[in-house]
C-alpha cells in the first residue's frame, strides 16, 4: 500500500512542477521573446504547486494511519494465552509421594447402581464404557489406559510409587472400588485420566475436574482437589497446545465423591473434535501430554 501512495505524491509533485514551467512557457510565447513573467505570476504558481504537495502529504499520512491500524486489528481476538510453563524434570522430584492413577472406564460399562457418595441415597450406574474418537474410532477406555500406562512409566522415573486401578481392559471396577482403591494403598493424590466428547464437534481442549467447597462428602478435600487440578492442567496444556478449558468444580462424581485424598479428574481433549482426536491417539504428541501431566504432578508437590 505505501508504494502506491508514493507513486501518487510523486506524480502529484511531477505535475505540479509541469504546472509552473507550462505558466512560463505560456508567458514565452505570448509575448514572443524569452523574457521570464512577472515574479508575482511565478510565485503564484509555486505556492499552489507547494499546496498540492502539502496535500498529497496529508493524504499519505492519513492512509498510512489507517493502515497501521487495520494491521493491529488483525490480531486474533480468541488466541490461546496461556503462557509456556518449563519444568526442570529430576529423577527424586517424587521421592517420597505416592499416586494412584485411574484409567477412567472400562470395556463394558456395568449399569448396575452404588452410593454416589459416603451414606448418599442417590445412585448412579458403578461404572460407564466412555466415549469413542469420532475419527480414529478408538474408545476412551482404551485411550485412558494407554496413557495412564506411559504416566505410570514416567512418574516413576521421577521417583514416584505408583498404582494403577487397572491395567487392563476387561475388568468390572466401579467408580467406588477405584476411590476406595486409592485410600487402601495410601496414595498422597489421585489422578483420573478421562476424555471428552459431545454433540458438537467443533468444541475442542482439556479441562479439569474438582470438588466444591460445598461438597457434603469432600470439602476437607476440595481446596487441595482445586489446587491440584489448577497445576496439573496448566502444565498439560502448556506442553500439548490444547486449549485450556479451566478447573470446573463439580460434586456428582462417585469416583471424587468416596475419595480422601486430593483428586482431579483431567479430560484430556474432545475425541469428537477432528483435530483432538487424532492428536490424543498420536504416539509422538503422547509423549507430550505424558511430560504435561507429569510436571503438573511435580509443581504441585513442590507447594508441599
Amino acid at each position: 500500500m505505501k508504494k502506491n501512495i508514493s507513486v501518487k505524491v510523486g506524480l502529484v509533485v511531477v505535475t505540479a512542477l509541469l504546472f509552473v514551467g507550462c505558466g512560463v512557457q505560456q508567458v514565452e510565447d505570448s509575448k514572443g521573446n524569452s523574457q521570464i513573467p512577472e515574479s508575482e505570476a511565478v510565485t503564484e504558481k509555486v505556492e499552489l504547486a507547494t499546496e498540492k504537495i502539502e496535500i498529497a502529504t496529508e493524504e499519505l499520512e492519513v492512509e498510512t494511519e489507517t493502515e497501521e491500524a487495520e494491521v493491529e486489528t488483525e490480531t486474533p481476538v480468541d488466541a490461546d494465552t496461556t503462557s509456556k510453563l518449563t519444568w526442570e524434570k529430576r529423577p527424586d522430584s517424587g521421592q517420597g509421594f505416592s499416586v494412584c492413577i485411574d484409567p477412567g472406564h472400562q470395556s463394558s460399562g456395568d449399569s448396575n447402581h452404588e452410593p454416589n457418595g459416603p451414606g448418599s441415597s442417590v445412585t448412579k450406574a458403578r461404572v460407564t464404557g466412555g466415549t469413542k474418537g469420532a475419527y480414529t474410532g478408538i474408545y476412551e477406555y482404551q485411550l485412558n489406559l494407554t496413557v495412564a500406562q506411559q504416566l505410570k512409566a514416567e512418574l516413576e522415573s521421577r521417583g514416584y510409587t505408583v498404582y494403577m486401578t487397572r491395567e487392563s481392559h476387561d475388568v468390572n471396577i466401579s467408580n467406588m472400588e477405584r476411590a476406595q482403591y486409592a485410600t487402601q494403598v495410601g496414595a498422597d493424590i489421585t489422578i483420573r485420566i478421562h476424555a471428552n466428547g459431545c454433540d458438537d464437534g467443533s468444541v475442542s481442549g482439556a479441562m479439569a475436574l474438582a470438588p466444591s467447597g460445598a461438597n457434603p462428602y469432600v470439602s476437607a478435600i476440595a481446596e487441595e482437589s482445586q489446587k491440584l487440578s489448577t497445576c496439573v492442567l496448566d502444565y498439560y496444556c502448556s506442553e500439548t497446545g490444547l486449549r485450556n478449558r479451566g478447573v470446573s468444580q463439580n460434586d456428582t462424581m462417585t469416583g471424587i465423591n468416596f475419595c480422601t485424598m486430593p483428586v482431579t479428574i483431567i479430560e484430556m481433549g474432545y475425541m469428537t473434535n477432528y483435530n483432538d482426536d487424532v492428536m490424543m491417539n498420536d504416539a509422538e504428541f503422547q509423549t507430550h501430554m505424558v511430560t504435561g501431566l507429569a510436571n503438573g504432578i511435580d509443581a504441585y508437590f513442590s507447594q508441599w
